[in-house]
């Protein structure tokens, strides 16, 4: 297709100022935000810069490139169909993929993004009727959507070349769900966990590794003990023949429970050849730092459950839920940052058949606007994470209805843990960092973790601030600070702040972006913006 190298229409204020702390913004965008409509999402790839994605309308949006600078290379118009919206992106490393979908559809719009000379091609794919999407990979145009049809987990493939979609097979019996899929781009393939079995009865969780042609390649399956059982995993590529897998675990009886699974502790596996050794599980309660988000009597009397527990030759029962990042190795050892959260809900007689908390009612949209809306896409409320596992599913196993007139509020993270193990599995070392009135309509990775040498910074950040921790190994370097958003001009006063969220970016630097409503009586009154903050730690 055709497309026009043209200026945005928007104004892009570019902003460079000092530094007013050591751990703040180098350079600022801010982005005008005519109407509560509007909508603009932040797609950072790593050192090739950052992408603005802008819906302008139903059938119009714009990209915008900066580079590390924050300096604008290039925007570019491109028109989508009016029923779809923007669902998720996937770089693969020289590409840029996104995807547009709607609710229950057949219909879906994959724009392939080539970064360099700033141009798009549009493919459109026709395929399975009434699929919820649940999560979207792209590697060498190839294209893997993946999603639920009659409660039935579903992978789409399409050759964006080749412009043939088919259904990979699954081969998988009884209930199952796909608890996630990630992008390798180092091997060139596309790993999919699945959860199969209901209520402890035959369950385990299969790993299935598929190629840039569609082609599975192999397949694991984890099963549990007499106990335990995995409940997602995260892998990483040690060897051409060997992985680790680092996931929580819970008790097997929880699986398939109204309130979902939930996590007792963390489990570390190798994969050789494919087949599982050295599984190794670490109970919360082993941990010196889990339970410091706590307040200080809360704590005591955890400790002192535990410790009567030990003394009787078991173990604390726990009941969390948590979000694993990505594993990164450093100096032999694996690092592993995760996130504690649960749902929270409020009791409502009006049948609201949008599931809207009140959370969504505020000035920047109504709560019928796209970016509020469950079933603008099989996403809903879920964010980053498939909404069809009960592991991330606030309404439990394969309950995606509202029950007894309770609505979904939104995700509430209270703290988020750092681990160290070695190349055995065995846990060195853990910290923690309080996530204070974190609350997310999305569920989200929140925390960034910025290492240098043996220091680690831990980053969040909620309602216009950054807040970071600076630890080393168990010790604490600096304990949890918080600092401002810095704005654009001097006499600027933040009244609010939405949406806001820090990603990782590139090297050790990150870029917060989200919306503020800003006065400022000295440069012209009130503006409303989207703005980028690049920063450093």
């Amino acid at each position: 297709m055709k497309t026009k190298f043209v200026h945005s229409s928007l104004i892009l204020l570019l902003v460079l100022y000092a530094q007013f702390s050591n751990a703040q913004s180098v350079k600022r965008v801010e982005i005008p935000v005519p109407s509560t409509s509007t909508e603009l999402f932040t797609i950072p790839v790593n050192d090739q810069g950052v992408l603005i994605l802008n819906e302008i309308n139903k059938t119009n949006f714009s990209l915008t490139r900066y580079d590390i600078n924050l300096e604008r290379l290039w925007t570019v118009n491109g028109t989508m169909d009016a029923s779809l919206d923007y669902v998720k992106h996937s770089y693969d490393g020289k590409n840029l993929y996104l995807l547009f979908s709607r609710y229950r559809s057949n219909v879906y719009e994959v724009v392939k993004v080539n970064l360099g000379p700033g141009f798009i091609e549009k493919y459109q794919i026709m395929s399975v009727d009434r699929m919820e999407v649940s999560d979207f990979q792209a590697l060498n145009a190839s294209v893997f959507i993946a999603g639920v049809v009659n409660s039935q987990p579903v992978i789409l493939f399409t050759n964006l070349n080749e412009r043939k979609t088919k259904v990979l097979p699954s081969a998988l019996k009884n209930q199952a769900e796909i608890q996630s899929m990630e992008l390798d781009t180092t091997a060139d393939i596309v790993n999919v966990t699945y959860a199969v079995g209901t209520r402890g009865k035959n369950y385990q969780l299969v790993l299935k590794s598929f190629d840039e042609n569609g082609k599975q390649i192999s397949q694991v399956a984890m099963n549990p003990d007499n106990e335990f059982a995995m409940m997602n995993g995260r892998l990483s590529l040690v060897s051409d023949s060997t992985e680790v897998m680092f996931g929580t675990y819970g008790h097997k009886n929880s699986i398939g429970s109204s309130r979902g699974p939930t996590s007792q502790g963390i489990y570390f596996t190798k994969l050789v050849d494919n087949e599982v050794t050295d599984v190794k599980f670490h109970s919360f309660t082993e941990f010196k730092n889990f339970f410091n988000f706590m307040s200080d009597r809360q704590r005591e009397r955890q400790e002192r459950k535990i410790q009567d527990k030990k003394e009787k030759g078991e173990d604390l029962r726990l009941d969390y839920r948590l979000l694993v990042h990505d594993i990164v190795k450093q100096n032999n050892q694996y690092i592993m940052v995760a996130e504690a959260f649960y749902p929270e809900y409020r009791n409502n007689n009006f049948n609201n058949p949008y599931g809207f908390g009140n959370g969504a009612w505020n000035s920047w949209g109504s709560p019928y606007s796209s970016f509020y809306n469950p079933y603008r896409w099989g996403y809903g409320n879920y964010g980053l994470y498939s909404p069809f596992s009960s592991y991330y599913s606030p309404w439990g196993w394969g309950n995606r209805n509202f029950n007894n007139g309770q609505v979904f509020e939104g995700w509430i993270y209270t703290h988020a843990i750092v681990a160290a193990f070695d190349e055995k599995g065995n846990l060195l070392w853990d910290n923690s960092i309080e996530l204070k009135d974190v609350k997310e309509q999305k569920l989200s990775e929140k925390v960034k973790a910025s290492i240098k040498g043996d220091e680690i910074t831990l980053s969040y950040s909620n309602k216009g601030q950054i807040f970071t921790k600076i630890i080393k190994a168990e010790k604490v370097v600096e304990n949890t600070q918080p600092r401002p958003i810095d704005t654009q001009m001097e006499g600027d006063k933040v009244k609010q702040t939405t949406s806001d969220s820090i990603d990782f970016w590139y090297n050790n630097f990150f870029i917060a972006s989200g919306y503020q409503k800003i006065s400022n009586d000295q440069e012209g009154g009130k503006r409303n913006v989207f703005y980028l903050n690049k920063v450093s730690f």
